[in-house]
């Protein structure tokens, strides 16, 4: 009796966030700095969080501009389960976006990060992320940058996910990514958490 009890409340310790969507595209309002576009997107959140099901990171295919040169088509899916015991840390992806500059060389084209939303909501949230890239602090490295077509990397983009990490950092924004997402949480009720859903199955 007591092994079915403790099995019981550790069933309603943590609750389980699915998300599902696709990164639809990237928009430039006057065309893309650069050909053969690709992304990577890293699910970054808080220690109490763990990955259930889905990748962690992904990279989309190589692509172009179509009939609209502004606008960059990934339509790569996202769709990820993740636990936790609270909402602390709440799952943000992190997009970094390459392409080859005029010497045919591979350099970053921006980042750019959104949280996941609430859960709840009856249809899909179009999230538009603006890109950003990073700047060199110094004209002499700057100048370099701009001879050679190759813009500043970071080492790690999943510190983007903390604001106190990259504070101070350098850059510009062009351009914008366009993600699609939606949520559906299970188990958050019995844990008295409520973000405002109107349908919500916490049966299993």
């Amino acid at each position: 009796m007591l092994e079915l009890q403790l099995t019981s409340g550790e069933s309603e310790s943590f609750f389980h966030l699915t998300v599902t969507g696709q990164l639809e595209s990237a928009h430039f309002p006057m065309g893309p700095d650069g050909d053969g576009l690709f992304c990577r997107y890293d699910i970054v959140a808080g220690p109490d969080w763990e990955l259930m099901s889905g990748l962690s990171s992904a990279v989309t295919q190589s692509a172009r501009t179509d009939s609209d040169y502004r606008t960059v088509v990934f339509n790569m899916p996202i769709e990820f389960t993740m636990k936790s015991t609270n909402p602390y840390g709440w799952p943000q992806i992190i997009f970094s976006l390459y392409g080859a500059n005029m010497w045919n060389v591979e350099t970053n084209r921006g980042y750019a990060r959104v949280f996941c939303p609430l859960s709840g909501t009856d249809s899909e949230r179009v999230l538009r992320a603006p890109l950003f890239i990073p700047k060199y602090a110094n004209a002499c490295s700057a100048a370099m940058s701009w001879i050679t077509g190759v813009n500043p990397e970071m080492r790690d983009p999943k510190i983007l996910s903390d604001g106190s990490k990259h504070k101070g950092l350098s850059s510009e924004t062009y351009g914008e990514l366009v993600v699609r997402l939606q949520t559906i949480s299970r188990g958050s009720s019995r844990m008295a958490l409520d973000w405002g859903q109107t349908m919500v199955d916490d049966k299993f």
